[in-house]
């Protein structure tokens, strides 16, 4: 654990790290839930370079329960509630490489890039630590860019379920809740793009993809959008 942690960090990290998965394990095993759109998943490991998982911070909960045990990478940052998240995910059997777009960055994205030329496939919260929420940095553009591997877009919703007063307004489906995970279609990233006209596009792209998921989730819900 990082040295600047103070005491009571540790503490929480510790006994978190160890109810986190029991949690989500309890609550997902108590949401009756179906997932839509699991051939894109399929149809994009066919093209053999790996697969890039992109889902919003505050949709995160019922797709980490659907695809534990599964060997996903994923790029989590340094700070104290990537350490968290790190703790967790890794007893879920997911594969934590960290950094972020303020520490760590380059060593984590190298990692994300060998585990994409190795077939893996890697999930990628493309809003950041930080946010704001729905706002997409353009880091999972370059890995798509210099990979050659598809992004599928992610998300999930439930009813009934708790949003908390974040910044990702996040989502926990509550107990015996009925709950949709939606994968979108597949699309790449050019390797060769024209100037900031080409990224902004293709940041809009993934951004929108991403956004219609989770609204298609909402609707499957009767969630509110």
């Amino acid at each position: 654990m990082p040295s600047e942690f103070k005491f009571k960090d540790r503490m929480l990290l510790a006994v978190a790290g160890l109810l986190g998965p029991w949690l989500i394990r309890g609550l997902g095993f108590l949401c009756r839930y179906r997932v839509i759109g699991g051939e894109h998943l399929s149809e994009a490991q066919q093209l053999g370079k790996g697969v890039i998982l992109a889902l919003w911070h505050g949709r995160m909960l019922l797709p980490v329960f659907h695809f534990r045990r599964r060997g996903i990478t994923s790029l989590i940052s340094l700070h104290r509630d990537g350490e968290l998240i790190a703790r967790i995910v890794k007893r879920l059997g997911y594969i934590p490489r960290r950094g972020s777009s303020r520490e760590g960055g380059r060593e984590g994205f190298n990692a994300m890039v060998r585990d994409l030329k190795a077939g893996r496939v890697v999930a990628i919260f493309p809003d950041g630590p930080t946010g704001p929420r729905h706002q997409l940095r353009e880091g999972i553009i370059q890995l798509a860019r210099l990979t050659g591997a598809p992004i599928v877009p992610l998300s999930f919703s439930a009813r009934p379920a708790w949003r908390l007063k974040s910044w990702d307004s996040y989502m926990i489906m509550k107990p015996f809740s009925r709950g949709w995970v939606g994968l979108g279609q597949s699309f790449v990233i050019p390797r060769h793009l024209n100037g900031e006209a080409d990224l902004a596009a293709f940041r809009n792209q993934t951004r929108d993809a991403l956004i219609a998921i989770e609204s298609a989730c909402d609707r499957l819900a009767g969630q509110p959008e």
